[in-house]
């Protein structure tokens, strides 16, 4: 059973006692790709569809990777989107979130986000919408429906997973859909209080209606405009871990 952590911030990072963004981090990381494989500038920038002075910009952080061309990186370099984020430690005492930015956030405790979604490439670009936010999260991306209830249920033997503060689900998912996944949560007397958001390409008015007969806090619909998907993650986001207190902040003090 697989579960895959990304831990997203709105910090800098920490590179050889020196601040770099996390633009300039990938950056780096994409360098040292090309470079292994043996690819020029050029060849590089040919692959993907760009210019060789975009792939330029990209290696020297100037220029924010885009989701699309993230994964058309990870297609050449056989790698995963999540190896771009891995292996930087954050400086805690030198994180640049602005104070305006956490007004209304009383516990800065890292957030966990649980993603249901088993279609990689969709996955991939939600986890890159996480990238950003303007608070610590961590993300956890699960494939089932079966997989979440073991995790949650303590019934697998995953340690490194804590409970969930927001659950992002897909309808269209394997061995348990969506809906009946949710229902199972919403019976549990000890997982009902966690805000279930689906997040889905439907737009049927049964499913609409299923969901919220089942207690989800939210549906959102996967649209096909990446800055408006973006927008509507952001906002359910802010609204369950900013505007609101959730039941397991205050478990956790």
């Amino acid at each position: 059973m697989s579960l895959k952590e990304s831990t997203v911030d709105a910090c800098q990072i920490k590179v050889n006692n020196s601040l770099i963004s996390i633009d300039e981090y990938m950056g780096q990381k994409l360098r040292d790709f090309r470079e292994r494989v043996g690819l020029s500038l050029n060849e590089c920038a040919e692959r993907v569809g760009v210019s060789h002075q975009q792939i330029h910009k990209y290696e020297c952080g100037q220029t924010k990777i885009s989701p699309c061309i993230l994964y058309k990186f990870c297609q050449l370099f056989s790698v995963t989107p999540n190896v771009f984020f891995e292996g930087y430690a954050v400086a805690e005492d030198e994180c640049l979130v602005q104070e305006d930015d956490i007004t209304n956030y009383t516990n800065l405790k890292k957030i966990n986000i649980f993603l249901i979604e088993d279609n990689s490439e969709e996955q991939f670009l939600i986890r890159k919408i996480l990238d950003d936010y303007n608070l610590k999260i961590n993300v956890f991306c699960i494939h089932d429906g079966e997989e979440l209830l073991d995790i949650v249920k303590k019934r697998a033997n995953i340690t490194q997973a804590p409970p969930p503060d927001l659950i992002f689900l897909d309808l269209n998912i394997p061995k348990l859909d969506g809906i009946a996944t949710l229902k199972l949560l919403k019976q549990d007397k000890d997982l009902r209080h966690i805000p279930i958001i689906i997040i889905t390409g439907s737009i049927r008015v049964q499913d609409v209606m299923n969901a919220y007969k089942g207690y989800a806090s939210g549906y959102i619909r996967k649209s096909f405009e990446y800055e408006t998907l973006k927008e509507n993650i952001h906002l359910a986001i802010r609204y369950w871990t900013e505007a609101v207190v959730l039941p397991t902040q205050l478990f956790s003090r």
